[in-house]
């Protein structure tokens, strides 16, 4: 059984290539849509939730730093981009949110190593986890 959309979720940061070329790689071998959704802190002045990019269109938006960066990164990408989201509010709220819209079977996730108190006291993706309605790959970051 394979996977029919790959999400991945991203932030602009020194990983952010690695795991473009990463999740793009697990799309193409399932043969599955590639989307992108990421944190974009110069709208975060906009009302909470999920907003869509046009992949294609994109030029109306390149005001945003983040999206025009996101742009530049996704144009490196050897398999077609499906969306390109981007969110604003709470992550975990937000991204099962995106997952149901648009039909997501897979979510990728990076996850930095960390100590048991950080895991039990400040993980960010444990309620990820606990709420996410499809499954669920951490690529290990350094």
């Amino acid at each position: 059984m394979g996977y029919k959309h790959v999400l991945l979720a991203l932030n602009l940061d020194e990983n952010a290539e690695y795991l473009v070329s990463k999740a793009a790689e697990i799309a193409r071998v399932h043969h599955a849509l590639f989307s992108v959704i990421h944190i974009d802190p110069d709208l975060g002045h906009l009302e909470q939730g999920v907003r869509e990019f046009d992949a294609v269109n994109i030029d109306e938006s390149s005001h945003y730093e983040s999206v025009s960066a996101m742009k530049r990164l996704l144009k490196g990408t050897n398999y077609p981009l499906y969306k390109h989201l981007f969110y604003t509010g709470y992550i975990e709220d937000q991204m099962a949110n995106a997952v149901k819209q648009y039909d997501v079977d897979l979510l990728i996730l990076g996850h930095h190593q960390s100590n048991i108190f950080r895991q039990l006291m400040l993980s960010l993706s444990e309620p990820l986890v606990r709420q996410m309605p499809c499954d669920l790959q951490l690529l290990k970051l350094e």
